[in-house]
């Protein structure tokens, strides 16, 4: 019996949205926007996790500073959470509803890597954050066996879903403990090497959805 469900944020809960405009306007209170920084800024969201295993400020302030060849403080922090915190889907009524009805039979948490602060921040902005018990991912980042397993909390793998769009970090990652999956596929790509159900949009996973694919022998 599924007892818990564990969802990954971007790409999943949130779906479709685009952090050139926080990257821009983040670089423009910091008095560093160009060109050059956007690409320079993208590239150090993308390589943090190669260097790291955890999402720290100093370790992030630190990569960042370098990235970009500046000195930055938590002013940098603050400012870009600000920015992130309105990079969230326009219409997010199906989105509170679908969660909202299956809070009613689960424990809903978050396994996300990224500062928890920032994900919280936008989900409570979309209406729905109050719904998660638990926010994972920010001290161990996915795929650490560790962090799987700290979301899972007193239950066991079994008894916990895993809902996620990166086939690797969310699928694989929670495949590999035993944790049930269901892949979002929200870029519509093609996977041919792991075994999953498959749904393209978060409003498709129902409580019935669940129990028919899970709880039913």
């Amino acid at each position: 019996m599924i007892k818990r469900i564990i969802f990954d944020v971007d790409g999943t809960l949130i779906v479709g949205c685009n952090f050139n405009n926080a990257i821009r306007k983040t670089l423009k209170k910091l008095n560093l926007y160009s060109n050059f920084n956007m690409e320079k800024f993208r590239e150090a969201i993308l390589t943090y996790e190669k260097n790291y295993n955890n999402y720290n400020y100093k370790d992030y302030i630190e990569h960042f500073s370098k990235c970009l060849n500046v000195n930055l403080n938590e002013k940098f922090i603050d400012i870009f959470f600000n920015e992130l915190k309105e990079c969230i889907p326009s219409n997010n009524e199906y989105i509170i509803e679908t969660i909202e009805k299956l809070t009613l039979k689960y424990e809903l948490v978050l396994l996300t890597n990224y500062f928890s602060a920032s994900q919280m921040n936008r989900l409570n902005n979309m209406g729905i954050g109050n719904f998660f018990k638990e926010c994972y991912g920010e001290q161990i980042i996915k795929p650490n066996n560790m962090a799987y397993l700290l979301a899972c909390g007193n239950n066991k793998p079994c008894e916990c879903l895993m809902i996620g769009d990166d086939l690797i970090l969310d699928i694989k990652g929670a495949q590999n403990l035993g944790i049930n999956t269901i892949w979002v596929n929200s870029k519509n790509i093609k996977n041919d090497f792991i075994n999953t159900l498959t749904v393209y949009d978060i409003k498709e996973i129902t409580k019935d959805y669940i129990v028919e694919n899970f709880e039913i022998d």
